[in-house]
């Protein structure tokens, strides 16, 4: 057993797995190998991203969707997670992920908070095992943050009513022809 997997397989290990499997040379070596290899990593894919709101009040509190699939040939385990890796904070608490199945998709939720900066702000996410490997693809989040006077005269600017009959008149006027002018 030692002569077929290398030296790193000491003579005690050997002797184990021999005995476990009754001196069969080759359960010895599927089970040393189904023992000794890592499992597959999960693999995850980015499907479709959906802000909530895209402007947002500096402090205010927001969701951010994602729809991620699982691509690869294991299921999940239920310890996977999303955690925010980069960018600016959102003061994201990680997410756990329920297991999934190959070829299955599902929806995660996060509820995030805007910073209280004005301004254009990302951050970066990944799903990550318990062990905390990075699963698939990075995620994103990209907000714009409005200061709260901006907010405000945007809130009274599209509750200020417009009469219908002043927008029609400043329509369908025309100038006054040359002769009528004096």
């Amino acid at each position: 057993m030692q002569r077929l997997l290398g030296p790193s397989l000491t003579y005690n290990t050997a002797s184990f797995f021999l005995d476990m499997s009754n001196w069969n040379l080759q359960a010895a070596i599927c089970c040393y190998l189904d023992y000794s290899l890592p499992p597959k990593p999960p693999s995850m894919s980015l499907k479709a991203a959906q802000v909530q709101e895209s402007v947002v009040g500096p402090g205010t509190f927001f969701e951010q969707n994602w729809s991620i699939a699982n691509t690869g040939t294991e299921g999940w385990p239920g310890s996977c997670r999303l955690i925010q890796a980069g960018g600016e904070s959102f003061d994201a608490t990680p997410v756990y992920v329920p297991p999934l199945p190959p070829g299955h998709t599902t929806n995660i939720t996060m509820k995030l908070k805007a910073p209280s900066v004005a301004g254009v702000h990302r951050g970066f996410f990944h799903l990550v095992t318990d062990k905390g490997d990075q699963v698939g693809d990075t995620l994103w989040v990209e907000v714009t943050v409005e200061s709260e006077v901006t907010m405000a005269l945007a809130e009274q600017l599209a509750a200020l009513p417009i009469p219908s009959s002043r927008l029609e008149d400043s329509v369908s006027q025309t100038p006054p022809q040359d002769d009528q002018m004096c």
